[in-house]
């Protein structure tokens, strides 16, 4: 069953209103915080996603570790559809006890998504990560509440971004006293299974139905993750490689040069590579810096992505490994009071 504009509109919309009814997180200018998605760990077998990018993702927690961030983790950390819980916190718990780090600092959020909504009931949680953060309390959103210098003001709403999907809307009165039978059912079935990681077109079309929600709120940010496709400023990486293009293009007829001419046959080649890999199918244009996804942690070539934000920055980064190092890449970077001049305007 299509997940509806109108089922996403409903699902986000009542989140955010009951978030800004509790105590919403002012976000101040020294705040740093890191932000990943979707690990879908497992149970380090052949279908474990998460495991090529297991050293790759310790090393950038001792980095942030270091460097003071708070760690948030935005939902699908645990791949709890297709493994039990137990089997897979026992796969990594060296990955857990380096997460333990920032807990114990007070410097960790959680956020339960589709893939590991077990953790949406307190008795899972205690049974399940108590052991590992004792007394945690793991949350369904996050609203930080911005101001500029000058004033300005705005929200950046955090979630994982299932909301408005099957499994979370539309079966939503599964009693906790039935969830292991229903996971069983996914699991044989299928059904209610609404995964757009998996499925390029989808993907496109849910990330468009995400950005579409936050036109209807003004000022405004939504960060999510959940589609595993990293988006910045509402543009996927393939649509800021055709801007790219575009540029290099107008360059070149105002002042021809090789250098320029081989830059554009570079990008051509990188824009036919990744429209292969990652078709665009139903995206659409979107014109407002509202929308933006962490990507994922479970890349095929060992990469990860995620989300900084860091003393007034929002920064789109990439970890990957270099020779016999990791590094950390910043794709985008750009002030998060001119986010809101934009979206203000």
């Amino acid at each position: 069953m299509p997940t509806t504009q109108k089922a996403i509109n409903r699902a986000f919309s009542e989140l955010i209103q009951k978030l800004n009814q509790q105590d919403k997180h002012p976000l101040l200018p020294s705040d740093r915080y890191i932000i990943f998605s979707d690990h879908h760990k497992g149970a380090r077998n052949e279908a474990d996603d998460f495991l090529p990018c297991e050293q790759t993702y310790l090393a950038a927690l001792d980095h942030y570790l270091d460097e003071g961030y708070t760690l948030i983790i935005l939902g699908d950390a645990e791949e709890l559809w297709e493994e039990k819980a137990q089997n897979v916190l026992a796969a990594y718990k060296n990955v857990l006890l380096s997460e333990t780090r920032f807990y114990k600092e007070e410097r960790y959020i959680r956020v339960y998504g589709n893939h590991d909504d077990l953790w949406r009931y307190p008795t899972q949680v205690k049974k399940h990560l108590d052991p590992f953060f004792p007394g945690i309390q793991v949350q369904d959103g996050i609203l930080f509440e911005y101001t500029s210098a000058d004033g300005l003001t705005g929200e950046l709403f955090l979630t994982h971004g299932h909301q408005g999907t099957l499994d979370s809307d539309k079966l939503a009165w599964f009693s906790r006293i039935w969830l292991p039978l229903y996971r069983e059912f996914q699991i044989l079935t299928g059904i209610g299974k609404t995964t757009p990681a998996k499925d390029a077109c989808l993907r496109a079309e849910h990330d468009t139905k995400m950005y579409r929600w936050t036109q209807t709120r003004r000022n405004t940010i939504l960060i999510v993750g959940h589609t595993h496709r990293p988006i910045w400023s509402s543009q996927t990486h393939l649509e800021k490689l055709l801007n790219q293009l575009y540029t290099l293009r107008q360059k070149n007829l105002d002042e021809p040069s090789a250098a320029t001419e081989e830059e554009i046959v570079q990008l051509k080649d990188e824009i036919k590579r990744r429209e292969l890999k990652y078709p665009p199918c139903t995206d659409t244009i979107k014109t407002r810096p509202s929308y933006f996804n962490t990507g994922c942690c479970r890349f095929e070539d060992g990469d990860i992505t995620g989300i900084e934000l860091d003393n007034g920055q929002i920064r789109l980064i990439k970890w990957t490994k270099s020779e016999a190092e990791f590094v950390r890449l910043i794709l985008e970077e750009t002030p998060l009071s001119e986010v809101f001049f934009f979206l203000e305007a």
